[in-house]
Formats: C-alpha cells, sequence, structure tokens
C-alpha cells in the first residue's frame, strides 16, 4: 500500500515506537481504544494485544481492504470505512474511551478540535501529530506557540508532552519531526453550553495577535468603544494586553462578560 500525501498519510514503520506509545497511553486488557488513520497497522496490531477492544477508522479505501482482510481472524476490532471529519462523534466514542492514535498531519487539529466537543465520553487522548503542532497544544501563556488552539484545546483538556519522534521513523519520511501528547479532560473543563461563545472570543482576540484586546475585540458583534470599559469591569481583564498573555480561564471571563453585556 503506497501512502497519499493528499490524505497527510506517512506510515510508522518503527515497532520500538509503538511499544513507546502503548505504555505512554496506558492502556490496559480493561480499555476500549478508538484509533484514527490505523495506516497499515502497526499500531492497530499492538493495540488489540493490549486493550480489550479497538474501534478503527480508516477513510482509505485500499487501506480498509488492506486492513479488513490483515486482520480478519482479529474478533476485538471494528474497523469502520469513513471519514472521522463527518462520523457523528458521540455515536463513534463509547464512554471512558481511550484514544491512541497517529493522526494525518493535514487534518490533525481539525480532528482534536471536534474531540474537544465531546471531553465527558473520553478518559484519555494520547495522539502523536507535526512536533510544532504539539508544542502549540502545549505552550504556556505567554509563549509565542501559545494560540487560538492552545486555548480551545486547554478549556477542556490537560496537556501532557510526551517524546519526539524523528522522520526516519515512517515511510515516507516527513519532512518534520513528530510529537506525542495525552490529552486528558479537566474535571471543571468548560460546559458545553459556553463553548460556541468562548470559542468565538478567543477566535476574533487570536485574529490579531500583534493587536491588545481593545483593538481585536472590536471586531465581536455588537462590540463598540464604548461598551469596552464594562466589559473590561465585568471580567476583570485589563483590555490592553495581548491575546498570548491570557488563560482559558480568562478568556472564560472574558466570553462571560461579553454574554452578560452585549449578547443578553
Amino acid at each position: 500500500m503506497r501512502p497519499k500525501s493528499s490524505l497527510g498519510q506517512n506510515f510508522l514503520t518503527n515497532p520500538g515506537i509503538v511499544t513507546k506509545i502503548v505504555s505512554f497511553s496506558g492502556v490496559t486488557k480493561g480499555d476500549v481504544v478508538l484509533e484514527i488513520g490505523p495506516g497499515r497497522g502497526i499500531l492497530t496490531d499492538r493495540l488489540l494485544e493490549t486493550a480489550s477492544r479497538v474501534v478503527a477508522v480508516e477513510k482509505d479505501d485500499g487501506l480498509f481492504a488492506f486492513l479488513s482482510e490483515k486482520f480478519s481472524r482479529r474478533r476485538n476490532l471494528a474497523l469502520i470505512h469513513g471519514d472521522v471529519l463527518e462520523i457523528d462523534m458521540r455515536e463513534l466514542i463509547s464512554p471512558d474511551m481511550k484514544v491512541v492514535a497517529n493522526l494525518p498531519y493535514n487534518i490533525a487539529t481539525r480532528i482534536l478540535l471536534r474531540f474537544a466537543e465531546i471531553p465527558d465520553l473520553l478518559h484519555s487522548m494520547v495522539v502523536m501529530v507535526q512536533k510544532e503542532v504539539a508544542e502549540r497544544i502545549c505552550a504556556p501563556v505567554g509563549h509565542s506557540g501559545y494560540s487560538a488552539l492552545t486555548v480551545l484545546l486547554l478549556s477542556v483538556f490537560e496537556c501532557t508532552p510526551g517524546f519526539v519522534v524523528g522522520p526516519k521513523n515512517f515511510f515516507p519520511e516527513p519532512k518534520v519531526d513528530s510529537r506525542v501528547v495525552k490529552l486528558v479532560p479537566r474535571e471543571n473543563h468548560l460546559p458545553q453550553g459556553e463553548r460556541d461563545r468562548f470559542r468565538q472570543v478567543v477566535m476574533c482576540s487570536f485574529g490579531q495577535r500583534r493587536k491588545m484586546l481593545r483593538n481585536s475585540l472590536l471586531n465581536l458583534p455588537g462590540v463598540t468603544r464604548d461598551t469596552l470599559p464594562a466589559i473590561s469591569l465585568a471580567s476583570g481583564i485589563g483590555l490592553e494586553q495581548r491575546p498570548q498573555n491570557l488563560s482559558w480561564e480568562e478568556y472564560r471571563r472574558l466570553s462571560r462578560a461579553y454574554s452578560q453585556i452585549i449578547v443578553s
């Protein structure tokens, strides 16, 4: 099976890296695991030996046929032919599921943001992504990599950076390093009812990340220079700050103040 660059396919080839991923994930015999983009099945094979059941989603027609034949005798595998960006996630995920996957580079952030919509169903996620994306996910407040993606994911997950995986562990070799990260749902994660407004405020703030918040927030519907002082007062946040200097909790306060003063 030849990898397709259009699907962001870089097949993991090193069994030693597979061992490290499974160990880092903490998967045991009692777990149900979801794998996205199993490729040629090197990680799938190890997960089937370690977990009680594996659900694997593969979009590529040829790979789906290949995997169906390869694992035809494995009764603890549910192989799904589909696009994870289109599947209803609440039908795909069972409560307390663990996600373990080498995500396609070109859609990794979109996949992670979809999982951020259902943290209540997940036990944990261990994913391998492009190193730059991993650094953005786990970036501390004020760091140059701290971004809208960071805030949106940290509002529902706690992030633990894992190990770096070099290009020589894949076929074909990517031009970048990869990194494994673990995401665990927060006990006090952002409630579902607040997420749309929160996302709107965060995306607007980082739309002009070099500007102070008092300028970028003017792009929110209903916000004017006259209403900015009230938003600042209600949130307790000085709007002379730049977007990368606010924690996700502060964005939550900002979002609530916007809803209270402008939307309601």
